[in-house]
C-alpha cells in the first residue's frame, strides 16, 4: 500500500485541516472524520482508516460542482465499511457543508455522480456502475495527475463497453481489470473481494458493491451463537438491523438488478426474501426483545445454516473448494452473470488474453506506460519500423495470450499480440509476436524456411518475421522471437453460433453453411497433411485443435453469411513426420494415422450439428481435401525447379533439404492416390461413428 500511503501523507501534511471534525452514527458505532483541503480539492477521512487499508476500504469521489452548484474541485472519501458510510453525512450536508442538496436530488446524485471505489492491494479500483463514462475519465485523471496515484495507481474495476474504448484509444486496456479464465486466477480474485462492512462477517464485494455471503461464511457466522454470542449478536444486527439514515436492513436495500446490498450467494432469485430472510429477521428480533436465550439463539443459528443449506441452487456452492463454487461466485463479483448467454461456452480468442502496459502515442512517438517491459517496447518498435511514410500509429494495446499452464506469471508467457490503429487505416490490425519453440542455434532459420516453403506450395500461413531479443532479465546472451499476422476469423471452437443459422434469424441451421464448412475442414486436413505436421510427445497431427482459422464473408448470390477460408496460425509439428522413407508401407502409415485423426474431427464436427449426418459431413469433407490436394500439387508441378533447387542456409542438425524433398514426393503420392485415401477415410469414418452409437449417440 505504499502508494496509497505516500498520498495520504502528502494530504496530511501538504493539505490545510478544515476545523473541528464530524462524528456520525452508523451501524451503531460513532465514527469520527477529519477533512483536508489541497488546492481546490477536499480529502475526508475517517480516523483510522488509514491503518486498515488491507481490508478494502470504501472511497467516494465526487466533483463539488454535483453536490453544491457554485463549488469547484473534487472530494474524495475514505472510510471503514461500506460506501453509505460516508454517503449519507456527504449528500445531506453533515460534511463541512459540502452538499446542498434537496433530499429529492440525493440518491440520483449518488447514482450518476458519485463514483464508488475501494482501496485494492496498492490500488484505487474504480467502480463504474451508473456513473457516465465522461464522469469516470475526468474523475480518473485527477486521481493520476492531481492527486498523484500515476497510471498503475488506478484500475477500472468493471468492463463498461464504452470505458473500455475509451482506454483502448489510449493503449491502456491494461488499467481496466482483465476477466480470469483459469480457476486459478478466478480465486485470487475472490481472495482479493474478500470484505468486511462492520462486524465478523467476511463478504465477497461485487464490481456492483454488493456483499455476497456464502454458506461457508454463514455457517463460521453462526458458530460465533456459541463461541463469540456478542459477535453473533453483532452480525445479526448487520444482516438485518436498520440503522440511522437507512430505511430497510442492509439484506432487503436495493443495490443493483434486483440484488440487495447483502446477497445470499447461491440461493435462486427470490428465495432468500421468500425463506431465509424472515427467519434470520425473526431471530434478530427475539434477541433484541430478550425473548429467548443462549441456548436458544445458538440451536437458531444451526438450523439457519441447515436451511441456508436447504436452500441453495446447487450443492457444490457449498463447497469452497468446487470448481463449480469458485466460478459461479466469480460471475456474480465481477458482474459477468449478466453477460453470460448460456452454461459451457467456449471462450473466444480475445477472452484468453490479458493487456500489459504499453504506450499512449502521441503524433506517433510512443510515450511508455509505467510497468512496460523490454519484450512490450521493442515489439511497440518493430510495429513503428513497419508503418508506411506519412503512416503513424494511433493508438496500439499489447496483450498476453494466456496459455494452458496457469502457474506461468502474467509477462512471462510464450505469446504477444498487438492490437493497433493507424491514421491510415480506419479499423484495428493484429500481430502476434511469440518465442520460439527452441533457443538452438539456426532454429529461427529452420522455421523461417518452412514457412518459405509451404507458403509457396500454397499452404495458408502467415507471413512471419523473426527477432532478435535480448533474453529478459538476463542482460546477456541473445533470444529469438518472431511476428506474425494474426489469422482473420475464429477457431473451430469459437465461431458464433448464429454464423449457422438463416438471415431472418431463424433457430434452424442452414445445412449449407454446416457443410461448406465440412468443406473447409477438409481443406485444412490436406493443408496439415502436406505440412506432415506430427508431435512426437502427443503422437498427434495437432488437427482441431484451435490452430485452424475459419474466415466467414457475406455472400452475395446465398444473401447470408458463409465460411469462404481457411488458415493455419501455427507453423508448430510441419515437418515432423518422423519417418522419411520413400515406400508405399509410409504412404500408409501416414494415410492411416492422419485420416484416422481427421475421421475423429468428423465425428466431432457433425456431433455439435443436428442438421447434418456425419455421411453428408464426411463427404463434403472429403471434397474440401481433394480440392487443396490438387490446388498444392499443381502448384509444385509448375514450380518444380525452384522447389528442388529451394537450399536455404538450414544447420544440417535440422535436415530441412532431406524433409522437403520428401514432402514434395509425398504430395505428389497424395494427389495420384485420393480414390485409396477417401476408401481409407470413409472407413475411418464409419469405424467412429459405430463407436458413437455404442455410446449413445454422443461425442466419445
Amino acid at each position: 500500500m505504499a502508494a496509497i500511503r505516500d498520498v495520504l501523507r502528502t494530504i496530511k501534511t501538504s493539505g490545510r485541516r478544515l476545523p473541528d471534525s464530524v462524528s456520525a452514527r452508523f451501524m451503531g458505532k460513532e465514527r469520527t472524520f477529519d477533512a483536508y483541503s489541497l488546492g481546490g480539492d477536499t480529502f475526508i477521512f475517517e480516523r483510522g482508516v488509514a491503518s486498515r487499508l488491507d481490508d478494502r476500504p470504501s472511497v467516494l469521489i465526487v466533483s463539488k460542482n454535483e453536490l453544491s452548484r457554485k463549488a469547484r474541485g473534487q472530494v474524495m472519501t475514505l472510510t471503514t465499511g461500506n460506501h453509505a458510510v460516508a454517503a449519507m453525512p456527504l449528500l445531506d450536508g453533515r460534511f463541512w457543508g459540502l452538499s446542498t442538496l434537496p433530499a429529492d436530488r440525493r440518491s440520483s446524485v449518488m447514482t450518476r455522480a458519485v463514483l464508488c471505489a475501494n482501496v485494492v492491494s496498492e490500488k484505487i479500483e474504480l467502480s463504474q456502475r451508473e456513473v457516465p463514462t465522461a464522469t469516470l475519465v475526468k474523475l480518473d485523471s485527477w486521481l493520476t495527475e492531481n492527486v498523484g496515484l500515476g497510471l498503475d495507481g488506478v484500475v477500472m474495476g468493471e468492463r463498461n463497453e464504452t470505458t473500455l474504448e475509451h482506454f483502448r484509444r489510449l493503449g491502456q486496456e491494461w488499467r481496466v481489470k482483465p476477466l480470469a479464465w483459469t480457476e486459478t486466477e478466478m480465486r485470487v480474485a475472490l481472495d482479493a473481494a474478500r470484505k468486511r462492512i462492520g462486524t465478523r462477517i467476511s463478504y465477497f464485494h461485487s464490481a456492483r458493491g454488493v456483499h455476497f455471503i456464502t454458506l461457508p461464511e454463514f455457517r463460521r457466522f453462526a458458530a460465533f451463537a456459541e463461541t463469540e454470542p456478542q459477535s453473533f449478536v453483532d452480525g445479526l444486527a448487520e444482516l438485518v438491523g436498520v440503522y440511522e439514515g437507512n430505511t430497510t436492513s442492509f439484506v432487503r436495500q436495493p443495490k443493483y438488478r434486483g440484488h440487495h446490498e447483502v446477497e445470499f450467494f447461491g440461493l435462486r432469485r427470490g428465495t432468500a426474501m421468500e425463506r431465509l430472510v424472515p427467519e434470520i429477521e425473526s431471530l434478530h428480533t427475539a434477541v433484541c426483545e430478550g425473548r429467548i436465550g443462549q441456548l436458544g439463539v445458538i440451536q437458531r443459528a444451526q438450523e439457519l445454516s441447515a436451511l441456508y443449506s436447504s436452500l441453495l441452487a446447487r450443492p457444490e456452492l457449498a463447497d469452497e473448494s468446487s470448481q463449480i463454487f469458485a466460478e459461479t461466485l466469480y460471475m456474480n463479483i465481477t458482474g459477468e452473470v449478466y453477460a453470460v448467454v448460456g452454461e459451457g461456452s467456449t471462450p473466444a480468442f480475445d477472452d484468453r488474453r490479458t493487456a500489459l502496459p504499453g504506450a499512449t502515442f502521441v503524433n506517433g512517438r510512443a510515450v511508455m506506460h509505467p510497468g512496460f517491459d523490454e519484450r512490450t517496447e521493442l515489439l511497440l518498435s518493430n510495429l513503428r519500423g513497419m508503418m508506411s511514410k506519412d503512416e503513424v500509429v494511433e493508438y496500439a494495446n499489447v496483450y498476453e495470450i494466456r496459455g494452458a499452464d496457469a502457474d506461468v506469471p502474467l509477462g512471462r508467457g510464450a505469446t504477444r499480440e498487438v492490437v493497433y490503429k493507424t491514421s491510415m487505416r480506419p479499423i484495428t490490425y493484429a500481430l502476434v509476436e511469440k518465442r520460439l519453440s527452441s533457443s538452438s542455434r539456426g532454429y529461427a532459420s529452420y522455421m523461417l524456411a518452412r514457412i518459405g516453403a509451404l507458403r509457396s506450395l500454397g499452404v495458408a500461413l502467415s507471413d512471419y518475421y523473426c527477432l532478435l531479443k535480448r533474453r529478459p532479465g538476463t542482460g546477456r546472451g541473445k533470444h529469438d522471437y518472431y511476428i506474425r499476422r494474426r489469422c482473420e476469423g475464429e477457431p473451430m471452437d469459437a465461431i458464433p453460433a448464429d454464423y449457422f443459422r438463416s438471415a431472418d434469424g431463424s433457430a434452424v441451421e442452414e445445412k449449407e453453411v454446416v457443410l461448406l464448412l465440412a468443406g473447409l475442414m477438409g481443406d485444412a486436413a490436406a493443408q496439415n497433411m502436406a505440412m506432415k505436421k506430427f508431435d512426437p510427445t502427443t503422437e498427434s497431427p495437432l488437427f482441431g485443435v484451435g490452430k485452424e482459422i475459419y474466415d466467414f464473408e457475406y455472400d452475395l448470390v446465398r444473401e447470408f453469411v458463409v465460411p469462404k477460408r481457411v488458415s493455419t496460425c501455427s507453423i508448430r509439428g510441419s515437418f515432423g513426420w518422423p519417418c522419411l522413407d520413400y515406400t508405399d508401407a509410409n504412404l500408409d502409415a501416414i494415410a492411416n494415422f492422419y485420416f484416422g485423426h481427421f475421421a475423429h474431427a468428423v465425428k466431432a464436427y457433425a456431433a455439435r450439428h443436428q442438421s447434418v449426418s456425419m455421411a453428408d459431413v464426411a463427404e463434403r469433407f472429403m471434397g474440401g481435401f481433394e480440392f487443396r490436394t490438387h490446388a498444392m500439387a499443381w502448384q509444385l508441378a509448375v514450380m518444380r525447379d525452384a522447389f528442388e533447387a529451394f537450399d536455404p542456409p538450414v544447420p544440417s542438425c535440422y535436415s530441412f533439404r532431406a524433409k522437403w524433398l520428401f514432402a514434395m514426393w509425398s504430395l505428389e503420392r497424395q494427389e495420384r492416390r485420393l480414390g485409396a485415401f477417401r476408401r481409407i477415410f470413409l472407413t475411418k469414418v464409419r469405424l467412429v461413428e459405430s463407436e458413437r452409437h455404442e455410446n449413445g449417440g454422443g461425442d466419445a
